[in-house]
């Protein structure tokens, strides 16, 4: 019975046929993906803190602003401000327009 290939199931070489790799498990009691220490517990606290504050001045800028005074759809804008702090960041540099119909308070 050949496969194809000249040999045996895959044996011509003697060699024994190749399994796929499966990702190598935790040892027990090792770190796991999740695992953090508690400098990257802080960390992460500390952008997760910022992006919560600065998507709730994104929602609520929005929110007071006119449609005439943001460039793009405002519910765009909502979604990407809450989705990701990059979409915060793009709203305040490019997202409002200034001038006589932006608010004053």
């Amino acid at each position: 019975m050949t496969d194809g290939t000249g040999g045996l199931g895959g044996m011509s070489n003697g060699a024994a046929p190749r399994q796929p790799s499966l990702p190598a498990a935790a040892p027990e009691g090792g770190r796991g993906p999740f695992d953090l220490n508690d400098h990257q517990k802080r960390v992460l606290l500390v952008v997760l803190v910022v992006h919560v504050i600065l998507a709730r001045f994104t929602l609520r800028d929005l929110r007071r602003r006119p449609e005439s005074a943001v460039r793009g759809p405002k519910r765009l804008w909502r979604v990407w401000a809450t989705v990701n702090t990059t979409g915060s960041v793009a709203y305040w540099t490019f997202g409002r327009r200034r001038g006589p119909s932006a608010p004053t308070a």
